[in-house]
């Protein structure tokens, strides 16, 4: 109260005492340019009325002598402009004469009329700045800051004083109080700072304190052991329970994956072994042979898909999955999984509906596997979307590209939606499932997603209603790539039509394999298409035959004894061109990672291709490492 009472009668004095300063020096600023203007007026008048323009100037000249005034400027009786005085260059008289005398923020303008006699001569008009005047403000307003402060502070000194001997003793008792309240904190202590009245309300509730700190420190020890032991029990049990939940769902999982993988990888070899004893058993018609030779392939590839999926799943938890980063126009990657996917909804009569925002759309990735991923939603779509449903497929570029499969098939239930991408996982597990697989598709799609930085979701509204999968792909490349001069060896793909039984006569060919049964498929394969065959079983043989007849090509293995194909490529790599060092090569073999692909052309291979292969794609590759033409039959 000292304080505040204090404050405003200052503020109130120090405020009408810098009033009151700046009234009276306006008062004097007024009355000396006045002074000034008459002076002026009457030394100039006469030569005002005498048009003599010189002696006005020099009338106005004194005017200098004073540093506030900006501008003097003398007007003939009709109030055009006759002379100046022009404190800076670029100030300007008004181009007429001023009417009255007036005080805006920044200047103060005096106009004086011109006597000479009796009659006016003309006009003087003085401008003078405020500068000093604003400069007295401030001096005064800092001025009165500082004795306010000063004044302010020795009223805040004596107050607190008076505050410490009277009231903080009692409002420091309030504070441990309130602290004890709110925090249960009853070690604190009030302080005892005299031995009067104060001191001893202070005391008796230090020694109150004393009392109940006792009692509740033996209560929260209490209170802590039983709190410890019932947390300690609760998560020991909550441990235990998760651990049993989590070996129950691990163990049904494995029963079910395994019992899905035997039945998925039977079922095929079933199919082959069953037909390839019925041929053997005794001679079929040519249809029937032709079915079986059909559901033999077909089974075999769908094998063949199966290991690849579980060794890609491999390679993706070992890390040891690469890409191979270029620009891939997403639209022909989509147009080229339409293709593939299109006679499996052609035979369930389902309308394939494909918008493609745009085309080309580039963006930077792995061909590969972008196919891949797209492959695998839209054969997922066509699995489960029942006979004449729709299947939607839309490429939208926007910030990066969005890539939508929508089905009509029979959605997917809330409960499983959050483990759509997880391996192993299918909604029914059950041996009366209608669709096959091992539920590693998906997984695989959104590992290869976010290897690329993007993102894969799913989307169902439950049983009945479809499903939703959409990719989102970063990085869009601006450009369309410049095509790339390179040597390297395009592989034909598997769906090409098969080759002229003489796309390979008079080409010879050199196979090596340690494998009977693959030296007798791959003569076998590339007699078929006319080429002259000389097949061996090992390093040292190959090398032998060289010596005895140069081929054209050489097709050979990789994992063999003694000697691998690595160790033997190089070593024909290391002979004269005339004996052979040149000789074009192809590696075919099981060894099929990105590595071992890099292994081969650093030891001299001009092309990998993994097993299982196409016969006809080998053929291709020959014919194009050996330069002969290749035709088509009709």
């Amino acid at each position: 109260m000292t304080f505040a009472s204090s404050a405003v009668a200052l503020l109130f004095a120090s405020s009408g005492f810098l009033l009151w300063d700046i009234y009276q020096f306006n008062l004097e600023i007024r009355e000396d340019i006045a002074a000034q203007a008459r002076i002026v007026g009457e030394a100039a008048a006469p030569a005002v009325e005498f048009d003599d323009e010189m002696i006005a100037e020099q009338n106005l000249a004194p005017l200098s002598l004073r540093p506030h005034v900006m501008l003097g400027c003398l007007y003939k009786p009709d109030g055009s402009f006759f002379a100046d005085y022009r404190r800076d260059t670029s100030d300007r008289c008004p181009s007429s004469s001023p009417r009255e005398t007036r005080m805006d923020r920044d200047s103060y303008d005096v106009v004086t009329p011109l006597v000479s006699g009796n009659d006016v001569a003309g006009t003087l008009f003085i401008q003078r700045d405020l500068d000093d005047l604003y400069s007295r403000l401030r001096v005064g307003v800092g001025t009165v800051i500082g004795l306010l402060l000063l004044a302010l502070a020795t009223a805040f000194l004596i107050a607190s004083r008076m505050q410490r001997a009277i009231v903080s003793p009692l409002l420091d008792l309030a504070d441990v109080a309130g602290r004890i309240s709110t925090g249960r904190d009853y070690s604190l202590r009030g302080a005892v700072a005299s031995s009067d009245e104060v001191g001893v309300v202070v005391q008796a509730f230090n020694n109150m304190l004393d009392a109940i700190a006792e009692r509740t420190t033996e209560l929260s020890r209490t209170n802590r052991e039983l709190a410890h032991e019932v947390e300690e029990r609760r998560r020991v049990e909550a441990e235990r329970t998760a651990a049993l939940a989590r070996e129950r769902d691990a163990n049904r999982l494995k029963d079910e994956f395994l019992a899905t993988l035997s039945h998925e990888l039977r079922t095929p070899l079933n199919a082959v072994l069953g037909w390839t004893r019925v041929l053997r058993a005794a001679p079929v018609d040519s249809s029937t042979k032709d079915r079986a030779l059909e559901s033999i392939e077909r089974n075999a590839r769908m094998q063949a898909r199966l290991i690849e999926d579980l060794l890609e799943i491999s390679r993706i938890v070992t890390g040891k999955l690469r890409l191979q980063m270029q620009d891939v126009d997403l639209a022909a990657t989509v147009e080229a999984a339409v293709e593939v996917v299109q006679p499996a909804a052609a035979a369930k009569r389902i309308a394939l509906d494909v918008e493609l925002d745009g085309q080309p759309a580039w963006t930077a990735g792995d061909p590969g596997r972008l196919q891949q991923v797209v492959w695998n939603l839209m054969s997922n779509a066509v699995k489960f979307t029942p006979i004449e449903g729709q299947v939607a497929v839309r490429l939208q570029r926007g910030e990066g590209y969005r890539l939508t499969v929508q089905d009509t098939g029979p959605g997917i239930d809330a409960s499983f939606l959050p483990y759509v991408f997880e391996p192993f996982r299918q909604a029914d597990g059950t041996a009366s499932r209608e669709h096959g697989g091992l539920g590693l598709g998906l997984a695989i799609a959104k590992q290869l997603v976010e290897l690329h930085g993007g993102t894969i979701e799913v989307q169902s509204d439950g049983r009945d209603t479809g499903a939703r999968f959409s990719v989102w792909l970063p990085s869009m490349v601006a450009h369309v790539p410049e095509p790339s001069i390179e040597t390297a060896i395009t592989l034909p793909s598997a769906g090409e039509p098969g080759a002229n039984r003489a796309l390979l006569r008079a080409v010879r060919v050199l196979v090596v394999d340690d494998e009977e049964d693959a030296r007798v498929l791959m003569r076998t394969a590339l007699e078929a298409f006319g080429a002259d065959v000389v097949a061996v079983g090992s390093a040292t043989d190959a090398v032998a035959e060289l010596e005895r007849r140069m081929p054209d090509v050489i097709v050979s293995d990789i994992g063999m004894p003694f000697e691998d194909g690595f160790a033997m490529m190089r070593r024909i790599r290391g002979r004269a061109a005339s004996h052979g060092g040149g000789i074009p090569a192809i590696a075919v073999t099981a060894y099929a990672s990105k590595n071992d692909r890099l292994n081969a052309e650093s030891a001299g291979y001009q092309a990998h291709i993994a097993k299982p292969y196409e016969p006809a794609q080998v053929a291709l590759l020959i014919s194009q490492l050996t330069g002969t033409s290749v035709s088509r039959e009709p």
